[in-house]
Parts: structure tokens; sequence; C-alpha cells
């Protein structure tokens, strides 16, 4: 009866050396391997006037643009690391006495759910900003001179992420998977022997 019980501790220790996460490298989604980013804001007011803007359109001449020189999501690297969620499945010595595990198929890791595999999610500091647009705030100035009074419409960047209005997803870290929850990052899980 013990037997069996130290194969099973002796193949869980072996595991995490079988299913350690596949890793890859993508083009950042953000600033598409530039490593740094220009972000125009849009027109929410705060253009109303000027000579030679269109309501609703950003400024044609780019004036007010927010210049990034280091990408906020890659870090200016131009390109993110990310876990692969389907891999070969191991050689036949390395699996034996393993089953495939149902979640992961000897990933060790499963899409991550909270921002569906991308890497990225809405930024929650900005995503309900009255009257603005993700990644930008809009505030209003009220000035008064001695016949009028005038509001001035303000448009800034969102201080959390910088006008892009998606951060690094912190389950996943922007690797877009996690540990799977069934095999606990093992990939395989210990065959059941006959009843």
């Amino acid at each position: 009866m013990k037997k069996p019980l130290v194969l099973a501790a002796l193949l869980l220790a072996a595991l995490p050396a079988l299913a350690d996460p596949v890793s890859a490298f993508r083009t950042c989604p953000v600033c598409q391997g530039k490593r740094a980013l220009s972000l125009t804001p849009p027109n929410l007011g705060q253009n109303d006037g000027e000579i030679g803007v269109t309501p609703g359109k950003p400024f044609t001449t780019h004036r007010w643009d927010v210049k990034h020189p280091r990408c906020l999501i890659c870090g200016g690297t131009g390109r993110m690391e990310f876990y692969r969620t389907k891999v070969p499945p191991p050689a036949p010595e390395a699996a034996e006495g393993l089953d495939r595990c149902p979640e992961c198929r000897w990933a060790g890791v499963t899409p991550c759910r909270k921002c569906l595999a991308s890497g990225l999610v809405a930024c929650t500091a900005c995503k309900s900003s009255r009257g603005g647009k993700p990644g930008w705030i809009k505030s209003e100035k009220r000035t008064s001179g001695s016949t009028s009074r005038h509001v001035k419409v303000l448009v800034t960047p969102c201080g959390t992420c910088g006008g892009i209005g998606r951060v690094v997803c912190p389950d996943c870290l922007g690797k877009g998977a996690q540990p799977c929850r069934k095999c606990k990052g093992d990939g395989g899980t210990p065959k059941k022997g006959p009843r």
C-alpha cells in the first residue's frame, strides 16, 4: 500500500520540471514595437473655437499630443512576454505514469480569465470619468472677466495609464495565462490505477 504513495509522490516532485510554462515574445499591442508612444487627446470640447478644428475630431496639427519616450506597457522594449497555452505533448518517457490534464493539456497554464488572454485590462482610474474617454480626464475651469464668463475645457491624460486607457493585467502580469488550477501548473495528472 505504501509503494503507490511513494511513486505518486516521486511523480509529483518531477512534475514542475515537466511543465515549465513555455513562454514566447510578441510585439507590444500598444506601441506596435516602436518602443515609444505619441497619443492625440480626443476632442472633448477643449478645441472648440480653434482655427482649423473640426468638432469631434482631433486637432490636425497634433500640437497637443502627449509623448511618452518609453511605452508604459512594455517598458520601452517593444515586445511583451506571454505564456503559450498550446504546447506539444512531452516525450512518452517524460510523461510515463501521467495523464494529460484536461484543463491545460500539458501546458501547465490556462488563459487568464480577467484579461481574456490579452494581457491588458481597462484602466479603472479613468474608465468611469464623467464626460471623458478611456485614458483621458475631462475637467472644466470657469474663468470670469469684467464683462463675460467663460468655461475652459481641459483634457489631461490619466495619471495611471498615461492616456492609453489600458494597463497590464494584475492577475497574469501581462502574460495572458495563469497556472492551471486543476493540475496546479504541473501539466499532467497522475494516472489512476485500475479499480
